[in-house]
């Protein structure tokens, strides 16, 4: 996968002859609604012979016009760009969300879209917003700019992925569990374990195991408890443990301490289900 910023796309158009199928989208968390929307994207770009190619932003638009609420993020850009390579997606193109940018209508930006690249098709999610309020955009207005601009461009949009209870999976609803302490819960919704991406953090290792400062993550964080861990290296060699999550600290102690002593370089820690107990 090649990344390139999006604004150095469109004044230095290299991929403007690429035909591909766009997913456009914060894709905070990366769950599971989120993968059916890229897994489609992939899977047509390879039927038809186009290029699949994602389109995000550097921070997170309703929080930088303070629309929503500011909050840790649930994915750091490095994961996202591992799950994306995961999926198969041949390019990623990010926006600087800056104060010019946040001022475009919808139809200004789809017009800066399709200088980008051919649009061959849009796999969007339903509930796909872009432009400012008074024009903004969603799959209709889209697939409607998208016959002016692109004729013969289609909009796709994948239904829901639900829960077992039948709400929709979103990014909302992953950090209401994740504050809950319900792990068990997210993990269902994202397909996998919550995973902290602990390459950027110092870390201290004691006789107990490792040791981070809670404030320096990035990410959203469970409420304070004892979890059941799981430590990832660079090899994809894991390390069960446990997990104790403080306000100020975070800790990891292995199973086999003797485990840790062979790792060669840590990667992310998961965290699978809160504790009852320390036993």
């Amino acid at each position: 996968m090649r990344r390139f910023d999006f604004n150095y796309l469109v004044d230095s158009p290299l991929l403007w002859q690429e035909e591909a199928v766009v997913s456009i989208g914060v894709f905070d968390g990366f769950h599971l609604g989120h993968r059916s929307i890229i897994e489609r994207n992939v899977a047509v770009a390879r039927q038809q012979g186009w290029h699949s190619l994602v389109i995000t932003f550097n921070r997170n638009p309703k929080m930088a016009k303070q629309s929503q609420a500011a909050e840790k993020q649930l994915t750091t850009d490095l994961q996202f760009e591992q799950f994306l390579e995961e999926c198969g997606v041949d390019y990623l193109l990010v926006i600087d969300f800056s104060a010019e940018f946040s001022t475009l209508t919808a139809e200004e930006f789809l017009v800066l879209v399709t200088t980008v690249c051919t649009v061959k098709m849009m796999v969007v999610g339903s509930d796909f917003r872009c432009g400012v309020a008074a024009s903004s955009a969603g799959p209709v207005q889209l697939q409607e700019h998208l016959d002016q601009l692109v004729p013969g461009s289609l909009v796709e949009v994948p239904p829901f992925v639900k829960t077992e209870e039948g709400l929709n999976i979103s990014s909302t609803l992953v950090r209401k569990k994740l504050l809950e302490g319900a792990l068990d819960k997210v993990q269902s919704m994202l397909g996998r374990p919550y995973a902290l991406d602990v390459t950027a953090y110092p870390v201290r290792i004691n006789e107990n195991g490792l040791l981070y400062r809670t404030k320096a993550f990035t990410q959203l964080l469970p409420p304070p408890g004892w979890y059941d861990g799981r430590l990832v290296d660079w090899e994809g060699a894991s390390i069960t443990g446990v997990v104790c999550l403080t306000e100020d600290e975070l800790s990891f102690t292995p199973e086999d301490q003797r485990s840790l002593e062979k790792n060669v370089g840590i990667k992310e820690l998961g965290l699978i289900a809160k504790r009852s107990s320390i036993s």
